[in-house]
């Protein structure tokens, strides 16, 4: 689908002009990719994130997984992209929308592109992202650049994911002379709003753990690619351009810290085979960073939401409680920003 030029827009932006945006040549790569698309009132940002797919210089066919949204995401859909498949959906999180798009896609697909809905995709992306899954069998998963697309901060540039350490600090500068290269890194987990994932490995590796709902489920997924001998790529001149979490209100938010908390400790203890007690207090010091934090940027309002939310993901951790935790409110996004 390629085109000559395109100006999209993310969450109301539009993304700088760039020769990435211009349809490149085909390069070797896989031939059947269905991008999955998991959308809950998404009506702000889904037009960007269809349209940036629909001017790729490869082919994906899409689907939107719809979340029950409340808003006229569907609605837009139908009207502006009438060759998308729709499959409308009770609110299944991140995983399990993730899940129903797989079986939507049926038994074509190579591999399956998991794009959020606010985020949008330069031309030449997906192509370079399925190079790089041809060169190496062993790569499960790869991965993009994924910036801001006003600022154009790096938001991921590969991760960790340390269970050892308790490392999974997300990279957000590039190594000297790696910026625009197409030679793909190995890194420990992907990024949850662009992964481009092999479709034999995921059937190797098993599906999302639907369990989780949203938040650290690539992790856990990322954490079952390693224990199977696959590998976890970044491919560094691949650039998807993300303008954060518009359905959760970002960090700070009641959900994103619930969500948050309650997973990782779930994710960790899981992992590590460690009693909840363990787990908790060998994470206290990263939740204690992440807390001051926010008191430093003196936004106390969130940091009195995150402690609440915090004490309610760990209480609901060691009742074992998993999946959606129905009366969490939706806030407005009101993320940090960087100073």
């Amino acid at each position: 689908m390629g085109v000559g030029s395109v100006k999209i827009k993310v969450g109301g932006w539009c993304l700088p002009s760039s020769s990435c945006l211009t349809a490149s040549r085909p390069m070797s790569g896989l031939t059947s990719i269905w991008t999955v698309v998991v959308t809950h009132n998404s009506e702000g940002v889904i037009s960007g994130c269809l349209s940036s797919l629909g001017a790729s210089s490869i082919e994906t066919k899409l689907v939107v997984v719809d979340n029950a949204s409340e808003d006229a995401t569907v609605e837009i859909v139908e009207r502006e992209f009438p060759s998308v498949l729709i499959v409308r959906a009770t609110n299944l999180g991140f995983a399990g929308g993730c899940n129903r798009g797989v079986g939507a896609a049926g038994e074509e697909a190579e591999a399956y592109f998991f794009l959020n809905p606010d985020a949008a995709v330069e031309t030449s992306c997906l192509e370079k992202l399925s190079r790089s899954l041809c060169q190496d069998e062993k790569l499960a998963v790869v991965s993009p650049k994924v910036v801001h697309p006003i600022g154009g901060e790096t938001e991921y540039a590969g991760a960790a994911l340390d269970f050892n350490s308790l490392d999974f600090e997300v990279v957000v500068t590039e190594e000297a002379g790696r910026e625009n290269t197409a030679e793909v890194s190995e890194t420990g987990r992907p990024a949850g709003a662009a992964m481009l994932v092999r479709r034999s490995s995921f059937e190797e590796v098993g599906p999302l753990d639907d369990s989780y709902f949203l938040y650290w489920e690539e992790c856990e997924w990322a954490s079952r690619v390693h224990r199977n001998g696959l590998k976890v790529g970044y491919v560094p001149d691949a650039t998807v351009y993300h303008s954060l979490s518009h359905s959760t209100g970002g960090e700070g938010s009641r959900i994103y810290e619930y969500y948050y908390t309650r997973n990782l400790l779930r994710l960790v203890a899981s992992v590590r085979g460690t009693s909840k007690l363990s787990t908790f207090v060998r994470l206290v010091p990263l939740f204690g960073r992440r807390l001051r934090e926010i008191a430093y940027r003196r936004r106390f309002d969130l940091l009195a939401t995150a402690l609440r939310f915090d004490a309610l993901g760990t209480i609901d951790f060691f009742l074992g409680r998993s999946g959606r935790r129905a009366g969490l409110p939706r806030d407005r996004m009101k993320t940090l920003a960087p100073e």
